[in-house]
């Protein structure tokens, strides 16, 4: 298919439509395998790290993930088919990614698995990954060697995948974050394409946003509080993997502030309570019920009071992200407020545990 044919198709994809298509999909795969991991007792029983009281089905994600890399599957068939570098689209590398870490977290959901295992088919995986990205994609541009520059950015994307495994621990909180993510990344790379680059919007980059956002959105009422499902590592784990693919290709094109910018209540949370855990001295590589967002769960008495706090500073994250295309700095200070804002707010709630 000529490029110019191919560009004026993709020029017209109705991403919503994928988006509700993508919610449907997941909404009606996620009943179906609900029930099948109540037969098969694949159940997350509560501990004394766990914030829920009752056994509660693990491995959700099966549904998302899968109803993600079906359509990523038709995506690519439908722009790709005829093209002599099929094996070579960005799709197809993180489509081969994501069957590795489905594979994997399925299995330590299942029966547990060593770490070095799971960090290895993590970096493996952002290996993949950064060669989706491109040959051209840097972060720091010409100022580190290339090879530094690809390195940091695989380390760093494995650490995006840990933190978004470590962050989903109270009901609709990484589905939430993952369809924030997802349409902040998506808006802000549709106006790098209309303002930047010169009106050549990245389709594949949309379609997947719009695949991410519909997915977990359908899959949001099941795990909404009290959740019927968790994601499990299945479903938390690729989920950070593709939230770490678009947050860099948005960095990679010189916006680096708005890839900072979405996730960073994230990276805040996951951040000072990892640094916190280090310097009392405890193996913060254990789970644990200390994130901000737990303590203030445990406080209030329901997750869904607190994801909504997630989902409102989201909103405008998104809006600072958007701003930040054009004045980063602005935005950059803004957002770090808007985040110390929420987590003082986290933290005032976490107090009435100990009152």
């Amino acid at each position: 298919m000529p490029a110019s044919l191919t560009d004026l198709t993709l020029s017209f994809l109705p991403y919503d439509l994928l988006a509700l298509l993508a919610f449907s999909a997941s909404w009606l795969l996620t009943g179906f395998v609900y029930q099948k991991l109540r037969a098969r007792a694949i159940m997350d029983l509560p501990n004394e790290r766990s914030m829920h009281k009752v056994p509660v089905p693990r491995g959700g994600g099966l549904a998302v993930v899968t109803v993600i890399g079906a359509g990523m599957v038709l995506f690519l068939l439908f722009t790709h088919a005829f093209s002599p570098a099929l094996a070579q689209t960005p799709f197809a590398l993180l489509l081969a990614a994501l069957v590795l870490l489905m594979g994997v977290s399925w299995l330590d959901d299942k029966k547990g698995l060593r770490a070095s295992i799971r960090l290895g088919a993590h970096l493996l995986a952002a290996g993949l990954g950064v060669w989706a990205l491109g040959p051209k994609a840097t972060l720091f541009g010409d100022a580190l060697p290339l090879a530094l520059d690809r390195t940091i950015m695989v380390f760093g994307w494995a650490w995006m995948i840990n933190l978004t495994n470590f962050m989903d621990g109270i009901d609709g909180i990484t589905s939430v974050q993952s369809t924030t993510t997802a349409l902040g990344a998506g808006l802000c790379l549709w106006l790098v394409g209309l303002f930047f680059v010169g009106g050549q919007l990245p389709a594949d980059d949309l379609a997947l946003a719009a695949l991410i956002a519909g997915a977990c959105l359908g899959f949001l009422p099941h795990n909404w509080h009290p959740a019927k499902l968790f994601l499990g590592d299945v479903g938390s784990v690729p989920l950070g993997f593709l939230m770490g693919f678009l947050l860099l290709r948005l960095a990679t094109q010189g916006h680096p502030t708005a890839a900072l910018i979405l996730p960073l209540y994230y990276l805040a949370d996951s951040g000072l309570t990892l640094a916190r855990r280090a310097f009392r001295g405890e193996k913060f590589w254990l789970p644990h019920r200390t994130h901000f967002y737990q303590r203030a769960a445990a406080g209030e008495e329901r997750h869904d009071l607190v994801t909504l706090w997630i989902f409102k500073t989201d909103l405008l994250l998104i809006m600072l992200a958007c701003i930040s295309l054009f004045y980063p700095l602005p935005a950059l200070v803004a957002a770090v407020l808007l985040v110390a804002l929420l987590l003082r707010k986290l933290h005032k709630s976490g107090k009435k545990v100990s009152s």
